[in-house]
C-alpha cells in the first residue's frame, strides 16, 4: 500500500524531463531493498528455527518426524505424532515471531526518515508551455513542414 505512494512522491519531486528515470530508479532501489530485506530476514528466520528446534525435541521426532526433514521442503508433519507437530509449530510460530520483533526498528528508522523529508506540494499539471509537449505529440509551434 505504500509503495505507490513512494512512487508518486518521487515523480512529483523531479522535474518532468527526468521522470523516467526517477521512477525506474524507485523501482530499482525499491527491489535491491526487497532482495537484502528478503535475505536478511530469511537468516534470521533459519537461525532461529535451527535455535529452537533443538530445544525439547521429542521422543518421537525420528525418522520422517525429525528436525532435518521437517524443516526441509516436505510436507510430512500431517503424519507425525500430535507432539511432534505441537513442538514443530511451537518452534516456526516462535522463529517468525523473532523475524517480526526484528523488522520493527527497520520499520521505525524508515517511518523517522519518511518523516523528516520536506514537503513538496503535488503537481497539478505538468507545467508545460504547450499540452503537445506533455503527450509527445506535435506541438503547435511544429509546422507542418517539419512532420
Amino acid at each position: 500500500m505504500v509503495m505507490q505512494v513512494l512512487v508518486l512522491t518521487v515523480q512529483n519531486a523531479v522535474e518532468y524531463r527526468d521522470l523516467g528515470t526517477a521512477t525506474s530508479a524507485a523501482t530499482f532501489f525499491r527491489t535491491i531493498g526487497s532482495s537484502i530485506g528478503v535475505a536478511v530476514f530469511g537468516a534470521v528466520f533459519t537461525a532461529q528455527l535451527t535455535t529452537h528446534l533443538a530445544i525439547g525435541v521429542p521422543p518421537t521426532a525420528t525418522g520422517r518426524c525429525s528436525a532435518a526433514v521437517l524443516s526441509g521442503p516436505s510436507g510430512t508433519l500431517a503424519q507425525c505424532p500430535a507432539e511432534v507437530e505441537a513442538w514443530f509449530v511451537g518452534a516456526y510460530a516462535t522463529a517468525i515471531h523473532v523475524v517480526f520483533l526484528s523488522a520493527v526498528p527497520v520499520g521505525a528508522v524508515a517511518f523517522a526518515l519518511a518523516f523528516f523529508l520536506p514537503e513538496v506540494r503535488l503537481r497539478t499539471a505538468t507545467r508545460t508551455a504547450d499540452t503537445g509537449e506533455a503527450f509527445g505529440m506535435p506541438s503547435e509551434r511544429t509546422s507542418l513542414q517539419e512532420l
